[in-house]
């Protein structure tokens, strides 16, 4: 932990983060860690709770610092999920093997109930070190009880960077801040990203600071990947790879028009088996607390339940979960497929493709469509059939279309 509160002693009086209309200087984050070193209060798992981004990594560094176990849980999480998930965290044979602090991590739960994972913090923290120094701003989307959110706000700080924390997680609020701080990197999930096009936000606010957007935690549509270039002309596409599990990956897109990358991370090891991909790296989780742990491998690999597809030069491409798969009479349907065709659909600006029971299949492919046009399921299913027909496999069409009333996202800023 030397290296990295001398790291950010030595940027001194630059801006470290602004916050609700609060300029933070490194000098003060250190401020805020040695102030929140005395107010930890006792035991092994320290629950970080705060509604402030600043406070809540302040909180967190000062909890590696002292050798205990960090819980970031996110203000807006319902009593009886925070009362769960601090029963699950209370103890745990997992933290025998822990040596130094360590990092609990929950899972979204969106398909089933949320995983506890046990890091050890110090392992995440110090893949941060060779950093160098850097003078942008970073637009702050994601909370600290994220992988995705903890890695954007460490690479910014770390780096000597500043962080811009939007007054909500909207994309008007975005737009804004984007507006206001003239943001440089703008790291979004694919979901968030499409909103903001749907707001026209780029259009109400002067987006022309942006430098970088940096897409990931989810599956990137090539129709939105297209519509994002074309609405951000001066800024560079690069797609972003990590897993709750082992953290960020570092890696290396083949361009902002291409989907496809290749991992360039030296302490990283991956294969691929059956088109699942598995990873190994020192930061992976030492264990669940509430889970199986059939996906780690005894020697440190890490199945991750992502799909891809090869390459050229070894490079890959995230085709979507494993456990998303639709199965139509043993035929196999990945939504991803189906969705990068429904969105150049005239007026579908948005769908999420999944399967429905069938009595005869087993499954059938199903979607739910977003539109600012006005027609019944009935015509939109028309529309779909005219569109996929000759594109798609009779199988993968789908048979069952239904329309939302607003295209949202969850608190981890991936499609609600």
């Amino acid at each position: 932990m030397n290296w990295l509160l001398n790291r950010l002693e030595s940027f001194g009086s630059k801006t470290a983060c602004i916050e609700a209309g609060k300029v933070w200087t490194f000098k003060e984050f250190l401020s805020a860690i040695e102030t929140a070193k005395l107010n930890l209060g006792r035991g092994r798992v320290v629950t970080i709770e705060t509604a402030s981004t600043v406070e809540g990594l302040a909180q967190l560094i000062a909890i590696a610092d002292t050798n205990r176990i960090a819980l970031p849980l996110p203000p807006s999480l319902p009593d009886t999920e925070r009362k769960r998930m601090r029963g699950i965290a209370q103890n745990s044979p997992l933290y025998d093997k822990l040596s130094g602090s360590g990092l609990i991590l929950f899972s979204s739960g969106t398909s089933g109930e949320p995983k506890g994972m046990l890091h050890k913090l110090s392992a995440l923290l110090n893949r941060f070190e060779p950093l160098p120094t850097r003078k942008d701003r970073t637009l702050q989307l994601l909370l600290i009880d994220h992988i995705g959110g903890l890695d954007a706000a460490f690479r910014c700080l770390f780096s000597g960077s500043t962080l811009i924390i939007p007054e909500a997680r909207t994309p008007e609020d975005a737009g804004r801040a984007i507006e206001t701080h003239k943001v440089n990197i703008l790291p979004a999930s694919p979901t968030f990203l499409n909103l903001m096009l749907m707001n026209s936000m780029h259009e109400h606010y002067d987006c022309s600071s942006v430098e970088i957007i940096a897409y990931g935690a989810e599956a990137m549509p090539a129709p939105l990947l297209q519509r994002l270039r074309a609405s951000f002309p001066n800024a560079d596409l690069q797609q972003k790879f990590g897993t709750s599990e082992t953290g960020a990956v570092r890696i290396e897109s083949q361009g902002s028009e291409s989907l496809f990358f290749r991992i360039k991370d030296p302490d990283t090891e991956w294969k691929i088996i059956e088109d699942e991909l598995w990873l190994k790296t020192p930061s992976r989780i030492i264990g669940y607390l509430n889970a199986d742990e059939s996906s780690l491998e005894a020697d440190g690999w890490y199945r991750t339940g992502d799909l891809v597809e090869e390459g050229p030069n070894g490079s890959i491409r995230i085709i979507g979960r494993q456990s998303a798969t639709i199965n139509v009479g043993g035929q196999k349907v990945h939504p991803s497929e189906v969705e990068a065709v429904l969105l150049n659909v005239d007026g579908i600006d948005a769908c999420h493709v999944y399967g429905e029971p069938d009595p005869i299949t087993g499954q059938r492919v199903a979607c739910r469509i977003f539109s600012s046009e006005e027609k019944d399921s009935l015509a939109w299913k028309r529309a779909i059939r005219n569109h996929c027909r000759g594109k798609l496999a009779p199988w993968k069409i789908p048979s069952n279309v239904t329309i939302g009333d607003q295209l949202s996202v969850n608190t981890r800023m991936k499609r609600d």
